[in-house]
């Protein structure tokens, strides 16, 4: 840390100082021979907060005048230290002297220089550096330069102002500094190294709306016994910590720790304090306090008094009630503080919160809309085949557009043969928006084999009792090969009579038999063809009954396709629930509106509460009457919440899918919500339950498939009155503009419990709980299924 300046004194000649470079003094006791003299000063302590002074200290062997040395911090900063008086001893400073100076410094970072000359920037003029606080101060290259320095170290900033900086007597650097709380301003150093243990709790983190949690951090460096302190809000309201409920962490409270309790009284508008004592008017027992919601509250001017807050600020109110309010770390005002959405409580609060990302599939499942059978021949008491030539079977039954039909009935001279459409798909009963009226539909026919029983048996042809004949040993449904449509054994007349306008159209079929076979030849397949009874499904998507290359399905078909029995797969079609609901028949036919889906960490979910009336401006109005999501969608992704739309686009039809990529945070009881509307309707859509759908189990692990689809739902929005299903004139796809229809007398939004099927005949389905799961067991209106897999 020294820079020596060895000068050898002669005896008999005195050698004066002529210039201010000069820094040679002379030996007033030689005897006769050359001495050698050290002069050798030093930056020796250094206080530069509260008081400020500097000590130099003479370390060398002879006396020092420095009356003409300088002190520097950087331009247009220094001093000489002749002009200036010193708090002790002498600017000729003797051997082993010291000489203290006051000299203002800055209080967290300086550079001071002792030099010879006023040649500031001169390697050769300094004498002596430290620097303090940070490096790069302006006369650290200096420093460098001359040896005394290395760039960029500094002696780190004193934790008191009591305190000072002594140098060690040896080396050139910071690491020859210290702090020291024994100061010793000319006096010889005394290191004392300070107590940097810091006794500090604070407010981290508050949860006020759900949980009501509150979080202290103990940020300083000394564990704290937390049990005796106080909560308070105000009179009346105050609560010990040993006394709270601890969510997590220990009263007993370490360095860097978390202790997290819950205070059922904390609300929307509060001022929480943390107190040493239950003197909660005394700002001296005032630890830490933060304001939200309002200011004005009972112990804000108690924190203005201990210098704990600003009088009239306070946090603004968090959007959700599951977000939190945190601390930044530093400073005690409303600025300090802000919203998190997903609290940290229990750890930092620049805790990173991993992350899901899921797909999430609707489906729109409306798939079978009715069923009827043809079973009694017209003028018939008892059902039975078509056996003669002019016999009919004669069924009715309504539908509206987009419906397709599926008749089947068995070659009744067959082991498995069965007459479906040939068009898989169904026969479209609406071509061109327009019904099929005195149509002959039985070129739309073909023959298939089932694939159930070996073929040409005539001992197992019906009458021969039901599944008697041998298995078929390919078991695949196929075409009959070389057998035509079924315009060769019969004609298939559809005809149509419009409905009333509130309810559906009703078509009939007549089936009657043009190519009976042959009394007088025996049974076989090839001798003409026996019509037997048969079913008429509703449907709206492809291959209701059976699909070509595969097995049969086995739900009744094969009572159809051997025995002419359509009882088995009428009843399968007809399957109620554990609530005496459908489990496949479809409440209607109608699309889905471009949905939106949202994942939500509120206890209840903030799009829309049961038994309440829409909140204006989320957006359940637009969506439920005309189908419009985007206001509901910006309505929710402004909580910050995640919120996204599909990658396809339009409204999702019977048999098609909309789906989504959504990332969700882990461990914040994150559900998902989403919306679509009922569009055959006047202000119905489909939605979750208010607690959501399952995103992660309860070990924490993401959730996967379609059960959750069990809490999706049917819900009226309370927004306009309701009008017959697919016929309101007020309804989106046959009003003339957007919200035209009255205004509910109901407002509340209420779960779509009864229906009544004007499309297609059902009567009224009731379903309490208004469901719309295909899956679910309680049976219900299947429109709807969910896909929830994790990437």
């Amino acid at each position: 840390m020294t820079k020596k300046l060895t000068y050898l004194l002669m005896a008999f000649a005195i050698f004066a100082s002529c210039n201010d470079d000069d820094d040679v003094v002379t030996d007033p006791g030689g005897d006769g021979g050359p001495d050698a003299t050290e002069i050798n000063v030093v930056l020796n302590e250094v206080k530069y907060q509260g008081t400020d002074w500097v000590e130099i200290f003479n370390a060398g062997t002879g006396e020092a005048d420095i009356s003409e040395y300088w002190l520097c911090l950087g331009p247009g900063t220094y001093v000489q230290i002749g002009s200036v008086t010193p708090l002790s001893g002498n600017t000729t400073i003797p051997v082993g002297g010291y000489l203290v100076l006051p000299y203002d410094l800055p209080d967290t970072s300086g550079g001071l220089g002792l030099y010879s000359t006023n040649e500031f920037a001169s390697a050769d003029a300094i004498v002596d550096f430290v620097q303090y606080g940070s490096g790069g101060t302006p006369r650290e290259n200096v420093a460098v330069e001359a040896g005394l320095w290395t760039a960029g170290e500094f002696v780190p900033t004193v934790t008191s102002e009591d305190n000072s900086i002594i140098f060690d007597g040896d080396g050139n650097g910071a690491a020859n500094w210290a702090e020291t709380t024994t100061v010793t301003n000319g006096a010889e150093n005394v290191l004392t190294m300070p107590n940097t243990d810091v006794r500090s709790i604070v407010i981290n983190e508050v949860r006020y709306g759900e949980n009501k949690q509150i979080e202290l951090w103990n940020n300083g460096t000394v564990a704290v016994d937390l049990a005796p302190y106080w909560l308070c809000l105000g009179p009346g309201q105050y609560l010990q910590v040993e006394n709270a409920t601890v969510v997590s962490g220990e009263a007993q409270l370490e360095p860097g720790e978390f202790l997290v309790l819950n205070w059922n009284e904390l609300g929307d508008n509060e001022g929480l304090g943390l107190y040493s004592t239950n003197a909660f008017t005394n700002a001296d027992a005032l630890i830490d306090f933060v304001q939200w919601g309002a200011s004005g509250s009972a112990r804000e001017s108690v924190a203005v008094a201990a210098g704990q807050w600003t009088s009239g600020e306070f946090v603004q109110s968090v959007r959700l009630p599951s977000y939190s309010i945190s601390y930044d770390g530093e400073g005690n005002a409303a600025a300090d503080w802000s919203e998190t959405i997903n609290p940290t409580l229990g750890a930092g609060n620049a805790t990173v919160i991993n992350s899901t990302t899921f797909t999430v599939t609707i489906k729109n499942t409306i798939n079978y809309l009715n069923v009827h059978t043809f079973t009694t021949p017209v003028g018939a008491s008892a059902p039975g085949p078509l056996a003669t030539n002019g016999a009919q079977y004669e069924v009715s039954f309504k539908a509206v557009p987009g419906t397709k039909f599926t008749p089947v009935t068995m070659m009744g001279n067959s082991n498995d043969w069965f007459l479906a459409p040939t068009d898989l798909a169904g026969i479209d009963l609406f071509p061109g928006g327009t019904a099929l009226n005195n149509v002959d539909i039985a070129s739309q026919l073909s023959l298939y084999d089932l694939g159930t029983e070996a073929d040409g048996d005539p001992a197992t042809f019906p009458p021969a009792g039901a599944n008697v004949g041998p298995a078929d040993p390919n078991t695949s449904v196929r075409l009959v090969p070389g057998r035509g449509t079924g315009d060769i054994y019969m004609t298939a007349v559809l005809d149509y009579a419009a409905g009333s306008g509130s309810e559906a159209g009703t078509f009939t079929l007549t089936i009657t038999a043009t190519n009976a076979p042959n009394p007088a030849m025996g049974a076989s397949q090839d001798n003409g063809f026996v019509i037997t009874p048969g079913i008429a499904v509703l449907h709206a998507q492809p291959e209701p009954l059976f699909t070509l290359g595969q097995e049969d399905r086995g739900v009744g078909l094969e009572g159809i396709a051997e025995d002419g029995m359509p009882g088995v797969l009428y009843n399968w079609f007809k399957e109620t629930g554990s609530q005496g609901t459908p489990l496949r028949l479809s409440s209607s036919l109608t699309p889905l509106s471009p949905a939106f889906i949202y994942a939500f960490n509120t206890e209840r979910d903030p799009w829309f509460t049961q038994g309440e009336a829409a909140k204006g401006s989320s957006g359940l109005e637009e969506i439920a009457e005309d189908g419009d999501r985007m206001v509901a969608y910006n309505y929710l992704k402004d909580f910050g919440i995640p919120t996204e739309l599909p990658s396809e686009m339009g409204p999702i039809r019977p048999g098609e899918s909309a789906t989504f990529t959504i990332e969700v945070p882990q461990g914040q009881n994150y559900k998902l919500g989403f919306g679509t509307m009922f569009v055959t309707s006047n202000d119905w859509f489909i939605s979750n339950n208010n607690v959501g759908l399952t995103l992660f189990n309860a070990d924490g692990s993401a959730f996967s498939g379609t059960s959750a689809s069990s809490n999706t739902y049917l819900y009226d929005a309370g927004t306009e009155v309701d009008q017959p299903v697919g016929f309101g004139a007020d309804q989106v796809m046959n009003q003339s503009g957007i919200n035209t229809g009255a205004a509910d007398a109901d407002t509340t939004v209420r779960r779509v419990s009864s229906l009544e099927d004007v499309q297609f005949g059902k009567g009224v389905i009731n379903s309490a709980p208004g469901v719309t799961w295909s899956g679910d067991p309680r049976g219900g209106y299947n429109i709807i299924e969910i896909d929830i897999q994790p990437q």
